[in-house]
């Protein structure tokens, strides 16, 4: 059996769409409207059906667009899609409006009538040209914050380039007096002498570190890959820290796994990564503390985690932790040298090896962990 779509439910159904609707006859008459037309324009149905659209609310819908959409476009395509109307209504202001139709003819008289859906977009439009000027001012930003970033990394390598070559004389020169080469010193001008030497080679330390980190933000900084036997390389940043260690009595443990194998990759920045982690390591431990290095082969990687039970990180400060000059805020921490360098930038080395490098920690005064992998054969395009 079949329906048929009486005039009655086609009004009903009419009434019922949520969108303004209209629907006109073949001389773009008015023939019903939805409710939410009414609602929307504040017009009355007296005003409305029987109608020229054009004449509707005070001529306020005679519009040239809307003119050529229904009088040119409709005949020759039978509808129209999205298209955008801009104008100032005299009951609701200045309106984008987004309209579609459909020309049918009905069944029943054939007569032709044209469905005119109208969607208010307005709003939409000013949030998607907000989106629009917040993405390009958001580009601006970023260009400039990488600009700036740029100028502060050439800034930091330019100065510590210029840095270097006065304290490595002051630096040899300190060496010189220590060893007496050109006489004898008393107890006390050797102590003042040591001091000047031990200082010059911390400060040396810190303009390599901000010269590196430089290199990597610049993205400069490049891999000199060769065979690396990693048992006696561990060994020899083991022996190197043994006076660090004695110093502060503190036990060292070492388990290095009997089957690792050589790997492929930078042998300077390997030895600076371990010697990082593991000088951390003794910095912030206490004496009487622990500190241990655990290695071992795991698929294509090597994994290695530098732990001691030292003053531990709080968990509100492990998201900081790889932020340059960035430094743990604890009564222990402010009598320890150092620029915070020291993690990020072996962080930063360990990925561009093709490795990862993660920071455990339980909390403070519960000691850290670090774990990270070097790949076996090198991944990288050097």
């Amino acid at each position: 059996m079949v329906e048929i779509l009486t005039d009655q439910i086609f009004e009903d159904i009419v009434e019922t769409i949520r969108e303004s609707l209209l629907v006109l006859n073949s001389d773009l008459k008015v023939i019903s409207v939805s409710r939410s037309f009414y609602d929307f324009f504040k017009v009355k149905p007296e005003e409305t059906v029987g109608q020229l659209i054009y004449d509707l609310g005070n001529k306020q819908w005679d519009i040239p667009m809307l003119r050529e959409l229904l009088e040119t476009i409709l005949p020759e395509k039978t509808s129209f899609d999205n298209y955008e109307v801009e104008h100032d209504f005299a009951t609701i202001g200045k309106r984008t409006m987004l309209l579609n139709a459909r020309q049918i003819e009905r069944e029943v008289d054939e007569e032709r009538i044209i469905l005119l859906a109208i969607e208010d977009i307005t709003e939409r439009k000013k949030i998607e040209a907000g989106l629009g000027k917040a993405h390009e001012e958001l580009k601006a930003v970023t260009t400039e914050l990488k600009r700036a970033a740029q100028v502060k990394s050439e800034f930091l390598a330019n100065m510590s380039h210029e840095l270097r070559t006065p304290l490595n004389s002051i630096n040899g020169f300190s060496e010189v007096l220590y060893d007496e080469t050109f006489g004898p010193l008393n107890e006390k001008q050797k102590q003042y002498v040591n001091n000047v030497l031990t200082s010059g080679k911390h400060l040396l330390l810190l303009i390599n570190q901000i010269l590196d980190m430089a290199k990597v933000e610049a993205g400069k900084m490049k891999l000199a890959l060769s065979s690396l036997p990693m048992k006696s390389l561990l060994n020899e940043i083991s022996l190197l820290i043994e006076n660090m260690v004695g110093k502060k009595k503190i036990k060292m443990s070492l388990e290095i796994a009997e089957d690792l194998p050589d790997i492929e990759a930078d042998d300077l920045k390997v030895k600076e990564i371990l010697y990082n982690l593991l000088s951390n390591a003794v910095k912030f431990t206490p004496e009487g503390g622990k500190i241990g290095m655990r290695v071992k082969k795991v698929d294509s990687e090597i994994e290695i985690v530098v732990w001691d039970t030292g003053i531990g990180i709080a968990s509100e400060n492990m998201d900081k932790i790889f932020e340059g000059f960035f430094r743990v805020d604890t009564p222990y921490s402010r009598l320890t040298e150092g620029t915070g360098l020291g993690l990020p930038l072996s962080k930063k080395m360990v990925e561009l090896h093709g490795g990862k490098l993660l920071v455990e920690s339980e909390g403070l005064n519960r000691g850290t962990s670090v774990r990270f992998t070097l790949p076996i054969l090198s991944r990288m395009v050097v």
